[in-house]
């Protein structure tokens, strides 16, 4: 069953798709809060599919309802459903940030794929974390770079605007220190929330690298407080991500 929803999960055409809960639906458009409109501008750049897990592999490496308890996992339809368009903030430093859900970002994604992710560990059902995931691959060297240039961003940027077809939309960057050790070779955590929408617009962001793989989280909890992100799930999709590379 794919995804179905008024969001950047929205990017591509809806023919033949199923519908997901309502309360998620809802959840949604909060999650695409970090790029534009899914799918605009020209699209995503063309680069060739050379990156260190091949496309077959990456999406065997998404993690399924069998690799972590209480969690549900929906894959996204076609990769239009996962990213933005490109966003240019008016603080340079924050490119990084916008960048990481957008299609065309500084260091581009060889291969990737997605999927929503409930997680219903918590018997308060209130404190359902969805998260989106989007799993990468890129040519050697540049998955570092990306976590790095997210590390340096997120030293100075404290938030910035952007502006879409007229619209200007501000938005509220603050770095988390992730509970326990890192996670794989490198991780990075944050949230990013639009100042329009308060507590409602405010998702928490988690990158994870394995080698020349990432592993992207936009996470909400169905009460709107703040989110966390199950250690269990990056922790078991960096298991994936690592047996994929090697082969």
């Amino acid at each position: 069953m794919s995804i179905r929803v008024r969001s950047r999960l929205l990017a591509g055409s809806r023919a033949g798709r199923r519908t997901v809960p309502v309360a998620v639906a809802l959840l949604l458009p909060v999650l695409a809060l970090t790029a534009g409109c899914g799918g605009g501008g020209k699209g995503p750049k063309t680069v060739p599919a050379s990156g260190a897990v091949p496309a077959a592999k990456l999406t065997l490496a998404l993690l399924t309802p069998s690799d972590v308890p209480h969690l549900q996992v929906l894959p996204s339809g076609t990769k239009n459903q996962l990213l933005g368009g490109p966003s240019k903030p008016d603080h340079p430093d924050c490119q990084p940030i916008a960048d990481q859900w957008a299609t065309r970002p500084k260091h581009p994604r060889q291969v990737y794929a997605g999927a929503l992710l409930t997680d219903t560990a918590d018997k308060d059902k209130k404190a359902k974390a969805i998260s989106l995931e989007v799993i990468a691959s890129y040519k050697k060297g540049e998955a570092k770079a990306v976590l790095d240039e997210l590390s340096t961003a997120l030293r100075t940027c404290r938030g910035y605007k952007v502006t879409r077809s007229g619209v200007i939309s501000t938005f509220v960057v603050r770095p988390v220190t992730p509970a326990g050790p890192p996670l794989g070779d490198q991780q990075v955590t944050y949230t990013i929330g639009d100042t329009a929408s308060g507590a409602a617009g405010t998702v928490l962001v988690t990158v994870v690298r394995s080698g020349d793989a990432t592993a992207a989280f936009e996470t909400v909890r169905a009460d709107h407080k703040p989110a966390t992100l199950r250690r269990a799930i990056p922790l078991k999709q960096v298991a994936k991500l690592e047996a994929a590379e090697r082969g």
